[in-house]
């Protein structure tokens, strides 16, 4: 049985930072990559201690099956995953999502919320189909930028990145957004709030994200009692 885990964080600098995963522990490696990322960025603690976060908290869905594996990502997981995701995105200047929440499938369930929330930059992870699955060769993060606003003259660039589940790598990927963050501040590419309102709202509270994950899951269960159904009708594929 899998759970979804949805941690929400205010860095020492007041960047809002989220993680959403169905794997166990990864909130820990979250943190960790934080704490040491932010080492130097923690007025609070001095640069000899690791960083810690100013607020945060950490909700939990009930438990749940994964949707086995398909060749197609029914549209209805996709508009759930994509209505959850309105709801736990606002504030958050970088999204820590699992690549392929709650299904067994490598689909890029992201991709939709992030050509929507430009201001928000994104680390993707456990995408074996981006970074590879064999330890010895895959790199740690795969990086791109997209233009955050490319109908207007802001430079700003919205930072995707693909990563490995690890401390290390979730560590260069925090490290990586904010000093680019700090660059665009000076180039003229600071968020637009009058183009993307959604960064300017206040953060989902506790009760509202644990409801928003749970609405998700539900989903995945209707989906997946929906699939063997239709197979136990039709029977399995003669191939």
């Amino acid at each position: 049985m899998s759970q979804l885990i949805f941690r929400l964080c205010e860095a020492s600098d007041g960047r809002i930072f989220a993680c959403l995963s169905d794997q166990p522990n990864v909130e820990d490696v979250f943190d960790s990559g934080y704490k040491v990322a932010y080492k130097n960025r923690d007025n609070s603690n001095g640069t000899e201690l690791l960083a810690s976060w100013r607020n945060s908290f950490i909700v939990k869905s009930s438990e749940f099956n994964k949707l086995a594996e398909s060749h197609d990502l029914p549209a209805e997981v996709q508009s759930s995953f994509d209505t959850m995701m309105s709801s736990l995105i606002k504030g958050v200047d970088v999204f820590f999502c699992d690549y392929n929440l709650g299904i067994e499938a490598n689909s890029p369930i992201c991709n939709n919320i992030m050509d929507k929330c430009k201001s928000t930059d994104f680390v993707l992870f456990s995408c074996e189909e981006m970074v590879g699955n064999d330890p010895r060769t895959q790199p740690y993060l795969v990086s791109y930028a997209a233009p955050r606003y490319p109908d207007t003259g802001n430079t700003g660039k919205q930072h995707r990145i693909y990563s490995k589940t690890d401390a290390f790598a979730f560590c260069q990927a925090v490290h990586a957004i904010v000093v680019q963050r700090e660059k665009d501040a000076l180039t003229g590419g600071h968020i637009r709030t009058e183009l993307d309102p959604y960064i300017n709202q206040e953060n989902v509270d506790k009760s509202h994200a644990e409801n928003a994950i749970n609405q998700f899951v539900k989903t995945i269960q209707q989906s997946s009692a929906t699939a063997s159904n239709t197979l136990a009708l039709t029977g399995p594929d003669p191939s």
